[in-house]
């Protein structure tokens, strides 16, 4: 019987010198977008307000939820705080205001939310949401669909089921939203606004934006920014891909978007998130180059103690319950 007892302690020993050698208990830094129910979420960036209430309870029990900005600082002295999460939101929904911050403050956690300034007062700003609607919310669309993008005619079958057996050029709902997507994210706003007015009228409807899909106003940042535990990051004017822009551009979207946030909340910014977590090393020097400290990326994966602390990886949290959520997060580092 002390035999049996005695081999248990030591697999139980190697187990946990293995996930102590194998990195477990890094910090992670866990990226939220919404907490809403929208319609379509072709992304999976949406989080139900139940679900969210959840993974919140949970983290809570099983990790130190700590300030993004404190976790970035430590990164950057080598220090790599063990069972550290900080928790961030991209792009300034509203919905985060009304259904995040309630969860955040009674459960006393807190976090860090990036805004694109733009869209506090231009909602077309969000034209991913404009796209998914007009692709996937639309009861039927025409069998086929002949558009120019940027110089260049397309010409699409659009199936809702099936392929048929002579499969050239059909494409269905899903992949033609992705296909179309990724054609219109290089483009100029102006562009991509001309874009989306045709395809609207291909699919019989509009191409304004909804007031589900708003960013916050500039009194609801102020309330966001007054809010105990929270932090107020840059996030460019426009959410463009900043390795598209030229250096003029690369540096008004940075340093634009971070003066607009500390005008309206009243308080020095000092992180900064890579819209569609596109970035290289022109982008990454510019962020640090307009004085900010640190900035998150979406590689997916935990804080290890040599990382770059302008290229601070982040897990992207889904609509999951609570085992997936624990698979998925709590696993994680």
């Amino acid at each position: 019987m002390s035999g049996a007892v005695t081999a248990r302690q030591t697999v139980s020993k190697f187990l946990r010198r293995g996930r102590l050698l194998a990195g477990f208990g890094r910090p992670i830094v866990l990226m939220y977008h919404r907490i809403a129910e929208p319609l379509v979420d072709p992304w999976e960036l949406a989080v139900s307000p139940q679900n969210f209430a959840r993974q919140i309870e949970l983290l809570t029990k099983a990790r130190d939820i700590v300030p993004l900005q404190w976790l970035a600082q430590r990164l950057g002295e080598r220090r790599s705080p063990r069972n550290a999460v900080a928790i961030t939101f991209d792009d300034g929904y509203a919905d985060v205001l009304q259904n995040a911050v309630p969860v955040m403050r009674r459960m006393n956690c807190p976090a860090t939310v990036f805004v694109t300034t733009h869209a506090i007062t231009d909602p077309s700003v969000f034209w991913w949401d404009i796209l998914s609607r007009i692709i996937l919310e639309m009861p039927a669309l025409p069998n086929t669909l002949e558009i120019e993008i940027a110089g260049r005619n397309y010409d699409w079958r659009v199936w809702e089921d099936a392929m048929p057996a002579d499969s050239n050029n059909a494409i269905n709902r899903t992949t033609l939203h992705f296909n179309l997507h990724a054609l219109l994210k290089p483009l100029s706003p102006h562009e991509r606004e001309k874009a989306l007015e045709r395809l609207a009228r291909w699919a019989g409807t509009d191409a304004s934006p909804r007031g589900r899909d708003r960013a916050m106003t500039h009194s609801e940042l102020r309330q966001l920014a007054d809010t105990d535990g929270v932090s107020i990051g840059a996030h460019t004017c426009t959410h463009p891909s900043l390795p598209l822009l030229k250096r003029d551009e690369l540096e008004r979207e940075i340093s634009g978007s971070r003066q607009q946030c500390e005008e309206i909340t009243g308080r020095r910014v000092v992180g900064f998130a890579y819209p569609f977590g596109d970035f290289d090393g022109s982008t990454a020097n510019a962020v640090r180059s307009a004085g900010i400290d640190y900035a998150v990326t979406t590689l997916p994966r935990e804080a290890g103690p040599r990382v770059d602390p302008y290229r601070l990886p982040r897990v992207t949290v889904a609509d999951w319950g609570e085992a997936d959520f624990r698979r998925m997060v709590l696993c994680h580092g």
